[in-house]
Order: C-alpha cells, then structure tokens, then sequence
C-alpha cells in the first residue's frame, strides 16, 4: 500500500523551543502563570505558549516595573484553541515549564516570538538576581 501524506506541516508547528538555547538546559521547574497577560506574539495561532518568554517568579510578563528574568518558558504548549483576543481573555492559570539557568540566543528567540525583546525584558535578563543569559551568537 502506497503512503501518502494527508496533512502538511509547518516548520513552527516542530519548533520545540530547545534550539533556541545554547547549552544544557537542566535547571527547570514549573511556575502558575497567568494566561490571560499573554497576546498574539506570545500565543500563535494554533493556541501554543511559545518558548523563550522571560517570566518573573510569579510567572508574570517584564512589563513596566523593573523586574530580573526568573525563568524563560521552555517549550511551545498547547493552552488554547487559538490566538484570539477573546480565547486569550478566557484562559485561566496554568503551570508552565521555565528554564532558571539558561542562554537564551537572542535572534532565535525573538524570531519564534516574531518581535523584539523589550527594553525591561533585556534589562531583566541582566539585572542582578537573573540566572538567565542571552546571547547573541
């Protein structure tokens, strides 16, 4: 019997958040994060967290106040049926997998995430307290 394929991938939909980071990843534990903060680039559009977000320990965003990089989610994980403004409004909290000590390549990370690091999330990652590292390679 012939096979045949039914159904065609994307390259994102095999990303799974490890080439992103330069070394061994040993040092992970998970955190209760709130999924209601997260937007379309943090979520793509098949309902997946995506990797390489940098979280505070209480498994919030670096937003506005200043904040060191607890941990940075590890892999992508199924959390929604998509990305709409609405599904993301109704997500509850979830533990999710963050990496403490670990080099993040930056290029990588912001391109699976499709948008730059912010300038509080490059602060974070090397304000005092982070054990997390990106690197541009």
């Amino acid at each position: 019997m012939p096979l045949r394929k039914e159904t065609l991938g994307t390259a994102r939909q095999f990303e799974d958040g490890t080439v992103g980071f330069l070394g061994p990843i040993d040092h992970t534990i998970s955190i209760p994060v709130d999924l209601t903060q997260f937007t379309n680039k943090e979520i793509d559009d098949d309902g997946y967290l995506k990797p390489y977000i940098p979280l505070t320990r209480l498994g919030a965003m670096i937003g506005a106040s200043p904040a060191f990089v607890y941990g940075v989610t590890v892999e992508r994980r199924k959390v929604a049926d998509d990305n709409a403004t609405g599904t993301i409004a109704a997500l509850g909290t979830e533990d999710i997998a963050v990496a403490l000590i670990c080099c993040v390549v930056r290029d990588i990370a912001e391109d699976v995430l499709d948008r730059a690091y912010t300038a509080n999330e490059l602060a974070g990652f090397d304000r005092a307290g982070s054990k997390s590292v990106l690197v541009d390679v």
